[in-house]
């Protein structure tokens, strides 16, 4: 496992808490619950950013047990402002809420590959929109709502006073006959069938000052934030998201082709591994692993795996796994 990897992110963390919401639904425990949803239960231990795939799994698992459509709004009853950590006290002691609102949005938007976000000012709102970042992800209104229940209880947590609080909620899915259950959840007017999705509050707020602002506390929080940039940034996180992106356009990865994404030479690529004690062969393994493991869950064969990854054949593959493992192709597909 790489240090990127061991590094606990805001990202893991959400998406720790959208396992338990979606447990919880389905009344499964964590280990059932990744079974169910095809999900090996060892995948979120190897990877410094959790797959939006299986996000979208978990999601679409409690939707066809439940049946429910609203389960996005359970988040408001397990997330907590600690889950972004820092953040939310950095935002808590900035100096005008404006400031709070941007400093979360850069920092979000720095460990989150799924949503682009935006401030702007409308009509006398302040408008919040999230877009996805990749327009052709999968990504269910669960997630939407999700995001939403959880700005609106950091807004609860961080700012208890009535004053900061959403005047209007968009939501581009419609309302499910349940507008009243969410206007009383969110405590906001909800809007539906709208043509994205955005948190508006009312304009007046942006520059009142907070009553919690410290500047010594939030430039000290600033470092904290930093480093913790840093660490999600690492050379071998970048790594191996240049390897899963040549993946997926069809190109075998390799020190050269990694390289040449990233348009640093070979050399400077190992050479920047060495400073946080990796090697290319370990990161790119471990990618590996966790690419098949996933593949064979979903009945895709070897030797398609073992190509697309650049392998001379399966068997060549399967060694790979059984020293990194200890299983065979066999026995990796019975415990998948």
């Amino acid at each position: 496992m790489t240090n990127s990897s061991l590094a606990i992110t805001a990202h893991a963390q959400w998406a720790n808490m959208v396992a338990n919401v979606t447990a919880a639904a389905c009344g499964f425990d964590r280990e059932q619950l990744f079974k169910e949803a095809g999900i090996p239960l060892s995948a979120w231990d190897s990877v410094n950013r959790v797959n939006q795939e299986e996000l979208t799994a978990l999601w679409k698992l409690a939707q066809q047990l439940t049946g429910r459509v609203d389960l996005g709004l359970d988040v408001l009853d397990h997330f907590h402002f600690r889950t972004i950590g820092s953040l939310a006290f950095k935002m808590m002691v900035a100096k005008t809420f404006r400031q709070s609102i941007l400093e979360a949005l850069d920092q979000i938007s720095l460990v989150s590959e799924v949503w682009k976000f935006s401030l702007t000012e409308e009509r006398g709102l302040g408008v919040m929109r999230f877009r996805l970042a990749t327009p052709n992800l999968e990504v269910t209104h669960y997630s939407y709502d999700a995001f939403i229940c959880a700005c609106v209880r950091v807004l609860q947590d961080c700012f208890p006073s009535n004053t900061y609080k959403y005047a209007e909620i968009w939501f581009a899915h419609p309302d499910f006959g349940l507008k009243e259950k969410y206007e009383s959840k969110l405590n906001a007017r909800c809007r539906f069938n709208c043509k994205e999705y955005a948190l508006c509050l009312d304009g007046k707020l942006l520059d009142l000052p907070l009553q919690s602002a410290d500047p010594q506390l939030y430039e000290s929080l600033d470092t904290s934030l930093d480093h913790q940039v840093r660490t999600l940034n690492s050379q071998s996180a970048i790594i191996e998201k240049a390897i899963l992106k040549l993946i997926d356009e069809g190109v075998a990865p390799s020190r050269h082709t990694v390289s040449a994404k990233l348009e640093i030479g070979e050399r400077t690529l190992l050479r920047r591994l060495k400073d946080e004690n990796l090697t290319y062969k370990e990161v790119q393994e471990q990618v590996f692993e966790k690419l098949t493991l996933r593949r064979l869950q979903r009945g895709e064969a070897m030797e398609s795996i073992a190509e697309k990854l650049g392998y001379s054949d399966a068997k060549s593959l399967g060694k790979m796994l059984k020293r990194r493992t200890g299983l065979g192709i066999r026995q990796l597909r019975q415990s998948t």
